[in-house]
């Protein structure tokens, strides 16, 4: 829950250059907060939109979940759950879409922690937890200035951008299990702490460090993972949305600061609240006319009903940051000329051929150097135990057809 702008005064002196909203003012926006209760709701905190169940999740401070359904015809959104949820969960995301799970950030407790459920969501458990306040984590106890948001990248996005650890200062993707990377956000000076999650096992996890944003505040995070673009909500003197492609710079010793694409002053409500503490947004492709977001503001039990019954505005269009370019992969399964595994992988890459059998293969990496170039007569086992981990392009051309296959090491 965000406390009053104590950086007010500090900040002011500090001026950045924000681009115009890119959709509507908050007055014009759809109202959905009756489709939640018609009375209104309080402590609205965290969003996070689902583009394969066409799901918006939205989780409360008090704790509370509602999960909201978008109709088949794209125009308006149902509840389909009401459910209560342990302490202070002020942030929400998921890491495989299609699977009956979710996690949050407890600010009450400085915990992540994952939750299952029955498709109706009629059961629900808390199944895993990781305390960020214990080693290898540095995080402190800030009280009610803590932990926000939440969100998970996969280890494609990470590699493809070239994200760097501020512990190590070399590119970096999980090696925990999860096949990506927990980010989070905080109140306190507002950092981006990220972690490496085991989801297996309660509070095993990797610190991989915390990075300065362009705001003294963070408080919701969201991911498009087909634009590689993260967006950070800040509710500090007002109300701003950062975009940043997760390349970083170092500003003084070994601390990195997240490079900045774009920021985005937001539409604040006229009735007095500009409280706004949540962000969702949909992906930008395939179609980027079709994106819209989500606003969500944390009001008090103590308010007025309008501004109770005005907490989570849709927003459409919207245009957002990235680009849509062609796919970087010829679709192998179409060509159906090889397959290269395990992907990602540690020691070594195994390339079978379905067609033919010679064939050139090229490894490139980030900088698009070729690292190693061969070919082939035959099914093809490469060592790369001596590549750093990150990410690395795999070209293979046989018979005037040629595949480009992003690999990730470990």
């Amino acid at each position: 829950m965000t406390k009053p702008f104590l950086f007010a005064l500090l900040f002011s002196a500090v001026a950045f250059a924000q681009s115009p909203w890119p959709s509507v003012n908050w007055n014009t926006a759809d109202n959905l907060t009756a489709v939640m209760n018609t009375d209104g709701i309080n402590d609205l905190s965290g969003l996070h939109w689902n583009p394969v169940t066409q799901r918006l999740y939205c989780v409360q401070g008090d704790g509370r979940l509602r999960i909201l359904q978008m109709n088949a015809s794209a125009t308006g959104f149902t509840q389909i759950a009401n459910r209560t949820l342990p302490d202070g969960p002020e942030g929400i995301t998921q890491v495989d879409f299609s699977a009956n799970e979710f996690y949050t950030i407890d600010e009450n407790n400085y915990e992540i922690r994952k939750f299952t459920h029955n498709g109706s969501f009629g059961n629900l458990t808390e199944s895993r937890h990781w305390d960020l306040l214990q080693s290898p984590s540095p995080m402190e106890d800030t009280g009610n200035t803590g932990t926000e948001g939440i969100v998970f990248i996969p280890d494609a996005a990470l590699a493809e951008a070239g994200f760097v650890s501020q512990q190590t200062g070399n590119l970096y993707v999980s090696q925990k299990g999860m096949g990506g990377l927990l980010f989070v956000a905080h109140q306190d000076e507002g950092y981006l702490w990220v972690f490496d999650v085991n989801p297996a096992v309660n509070n095993d996890f990797l610190y991989v460090g915390k990075y300065e944003t362009n705001r003294l505040e963070s408080t919701d995070l969201a991911f498009d993972r087909t634009t590689g673009m993260l967006y950070i909500l800040h509710n500090i003197d007002a109300n701003y949305l950062e975009v940043t492609d997760l390349t970083s710079v170092v500003t003084t010793g070994s601390a990195r600061k997240f490079n900045l694409v774009n920021e985005y002053f937001l539409p604040n409500p006229t009735d007095g609240n500009i409280n706004i503490e949540a962000f969702a947004i949909v992906p930008k492709c395939p179609d980027d006319a079709q994106v819209s977001v989500w606003l969500g503001r944390d009001v008090e039990t103590d308010e007025g009903d309008a501004i109770l019954q005005d907490c989570l505005r849709w927003f459409m269009p919207f245009v957002a940051d990235g680009t849509c370019p062609p796919p970087l992969h010829t679709d192998i399964a179409d060509l159906a000329m090889f397959s290269i595994y395990p992907n990602p992988g540690e020691n070594a890459i195994t390339i079978d051929f379905t067609i033919g059998s010679k064939a050139e293969i090229q490894v490139l990496n980030s900088m698009g150097q070729t690292i190693i170039n061969r070919r082939a007569d035959g099914d093809v086992a490469l060592d790369v135990s001596g590549l750093a981990a990150g990410w690395y392009v795999i070209k293979v051309s046989q018979d005037g057809k040629t595949a480009v296959v992003k690999w990730v090491k470990h």
